[in-house]
C-alpha cells in the first residue's frame, strides 16, 4: 500500500508540474511614440481569437496564453493613432514596449497631424464613446476601424456587417445578441435615426460601431446600435464638431 501511495504521489506531483497547466504571461505598456506618454484605453487584441484587453492609466496591459504556443500576435488600436501590429516569440524575456504613431487625419485634401490638444483629444473622444456604452449597463459588442476594413464588401449596407459581430439580424430591423431585440434604437454620429437611414450607410463610411443589449421589462431586451462615420470622428478630433455627452436617442425602429 505504501508503494502504491508513493506512486500516486509522484503521479500527482507530475501532473501539477505539467506544462499543460502553465501559462505564458504577455504584458507591456502602450505609449505615444513622440513623447513616451502612456496611452490609456488602447485596445490590445490577439487577432483571430476572443482575447481583448484595454490599457490602464499607465498604458499597462497583461493577459495569459497557453504555454504550448510559440508566439503571440498583437493588434493595438486607439482613436488618433495609427494601428499597430506585431508578433512576438514566447516566452517574453521582458514586458513589451509599444510606441504608437499619431495618425495623420485627411481633411478636405489637407493632411492634419493630430496633436495632443486639450479638451476633445483623440483619447478623450475614445473614452466618451466607450462611456456611452458603459452607461447603458448592458452587454456590448464593438467593431473598430480595423474590423470594419477587414470586411470584404465595403460597399455593402452597414446592416450587412452585423453578422460579422456574431449578431443574428432579421428584416424589420431587430436583432438577436444576448437576447432578442425586436425594436432597437439606432444612432449615427450624434443623431437618432430610423432603421432605413441607418442601414443606408455603406461599411466604408463607418470607423466605429457598437451594439448594446440591456435589460428591459418583459421577456425581450432593449437594444441600441451606435455607428460613427469616419468623417464625424475626424471632425471631432480636429475641433470642427463636438460629441454630446448624452445619448442622442431619437427615432426608434423603422
Amino acid at each position: 500500500m505504501r508503494a502504491v501511495a508513493a506512486i500516486l504521489g509522484v503521479a500527482c506531483a507530475s501532473l501539477a508540474a505539467s506544462p499543460l497547466t502553465a501559462q505564458h504571461i504577455v504584458e507591456g505598456r502602450v505609449v505615444d511614440a513622440s513623447d513616451g506618454m502612456p496611452i490609456e484605453d488602447a485596445s490590445v487584441r490577439v487577432p483571430g481569437e476572443d482575447l481583448l484587453v484595454g490599457t490602464d492609466s499607465t498604458g499597462y496591459f497583461r493577459f495569459e496564453v497557453s504555454s504550448d504556443r510559440p508566439g503571440v500576435a498583437l493588434e493595438v488600436e486607439v482613436i488618433g493613432f495609427t494601428p499597430f501590429k506585431r508578433t512576438w516569440v514566447l516566452p517574453l524575456a521582458r514586458p513589451v514596449a509599444i510606441g504608437l504613431e499619431r495618425e495623420a487625419v485627411e481633411l478636405e485634401g489637407i493632411d492634419v497631424q493630430v496633436d495632443r490638444p486639450t479638451g476633445w483629444t483623440a483619447r478623450s473622444l475614445d473614452y466618451k464613446v466607450k462611456f456611452r456604452v458603459r452607461s447603458l449597463m448592458g452587454i456590448d459588442r464593438t467593431a473598430t476601424v480595423s474590423d470594419l476594413r477587414e470586411f470584404a464588401h465595403q460597399e455593402a449596407e452597414l446592416w450587412d456587417f452585423l453578422p460579422r459581430m456574431g449578431i443574428f439580424t432579421f428584416a424589420n430591423g431587430g436583432f438577436i445578441a444576448s437576447g432578442r431585440v425586436p425594436s432597437p434604437s439606432y444612432v449615427i454620429d450624434d443623431r437618432g435615426v430610423v432603421f432605413d437611414e441607418f442601414r443606408s450607410y455603406p461599411v466604408r463610411d463607418i470607423c466605429h460601431l457598437d451594439v448594446v443589449t440591456f435589460p428591459s421589462p418583459g421577456a425581450t431586451k432593449g437594444g441600441l446600435v451606435m455607428a460613427y462615420t469616419c468623417q464625424f470622428l475626424r471632425d471631432v478630433m480636429t475641433g470642427k464638431r463636438t460629441l454630446s455627452p448624452f445619448l442622442p436617442l431619437g427615432p426608434v425602429g423603422n
